[in-house]
This record gives C-alpha cells, sequence and structure tokens, in this order.
C-alpha cells in the first residue's frame, strides 16, 4: 500500500558541484547541503522529520560522491510502484534484485537529526522523537536538480468519527 505524504521540493544546481561531489563556490558537499533542506522540512513541519529522500540516479550519484562511498556501493532503491515509496513492496522487490548485483546497496544515511552516536561512531536511533535515518529513493521521473523529501503520513483524507467504548470496571477484593 503506497502511503500519503507530507513533502517538499527542494532545487540546487548539479553543475555547482565538483566530482567529489563538494560544492566549487565553497567546498560544501551534497550530503551537507541535503541536511539543511531536511533542517527546512523540519521547520516547514514543525511536528515532522523527513523520512524519505527522493532524487534520480545522477543525484543519488551525487550524494555517494559526498559521502565518499567506496566504488562498490550504491545509494538508493528504485521505486517499483510509481513515483511514491511503498514500504510493503519496494524493499522486498530491491532486495530481490540486489541478490544479482555485484554492487552493496544503501538504502539509508543519518538524518540530519541523529546527533548522538555511539561507541563505534554509528548514530543511535531516536524512536520516541521519531529521528529515524533517510531512505534514499531513486524516482526516475525526478530532475537532474531536484529533490524531494517526505514523511509518510496516516491522513487517508477520510473523515474520521470518534467512538465512545464502553469498558467494564472490575474492583478486585
Amino acid at each position: 500500500m503506497i502511503e500519503r505524504e507530507i513533502s517538499e521540493r527542494y532545487f540546487f544546481n548539479l553543475h555547482d558541484f565538483n566530482e567529489k561531489g563538494r560544492r566549487r563556490k565553497d567546498g560544501l558537499s551534497f550530503r551537507d547541503v541535503v541536511r539543511e533542506f531536511e533542517r527546512d522540512f523540519h521547520a516547514r513541519h514543525s511536528t515532522e522529520y523527513a523520512l524519505n529522500f527522493y532524487g534520480n540516479s545522477k543525484t543519488m550519484r551525487l550524494l555517494e560522491k559526498s559521502c565518499d562511498a567506496a566504488p562498490f556501493l550504491t545509494y538508493g532503491m528504485d521505486l517499483t510502484q510509481g513515483t511514491a515509496f511503498d514500504a510493503e513492496h519496494d524493499p522486498y522487490i530491491n532486495h530481490e534484485i540486489d541478490k544479482r548485483s555485484k554492487n552493496i546497496y544503501v538504502y539509508g544515511i543519518d538524518s540530519a537529526f541523529m546527533t548522538e552516536f555511539d561507541k563505534d561512531g554509528y548514530p543511535i536511533l531516536d524512536e520516541d522523537g521519531d529521528i529515524f535515518p533517510l531512505t534514499l529513493l531513486i524516482d526516475k521521473t525526478m530532475r537532474d536538480n531536484e529533490v524531494r523529501l517526505a514523511v509518510p503520513t496516516l491522513d487517508d483524507g477520510d473523515e474520521t468519527e470518534d467512538v465512545t467504548i464502553d469498558v467494564p470496571h472490575f474492583e478486585y477484593a
């Protein structure tokens, strides 16, 4: 089932970055630019943190370079059900594709809001704060100079009605 999402589009110039994924004018990595996008997303939706990062294959390669990824690592999960992440089907289908590949696929990176690290330097999840890794999703319909950050929402647009359920109260003697 494809979930509804709260999303924001962000734009950058692919040609502003060098072969190492650093912005030519100031050396800022594309990964750091993505962190700025994440902070802006949270500022616009103060109760939400982006969970999904959508970009095309060129954008994922730029992200790989900016993270100094090893050559055998490939960033991003292909969308199989359109232009939104299908949490039920996409991981399974991509896992089947991965089995036949020489590369190792990276489907998530740390969120800009993951600020605590364990003794080995790995980011610590903040489940209570809803801060999780950013899922990397390849959307072939996106242009070279744009990304989309999103968070799934349970809001399906239908009106809901509050229902009162009488629950018996028991006392023990």
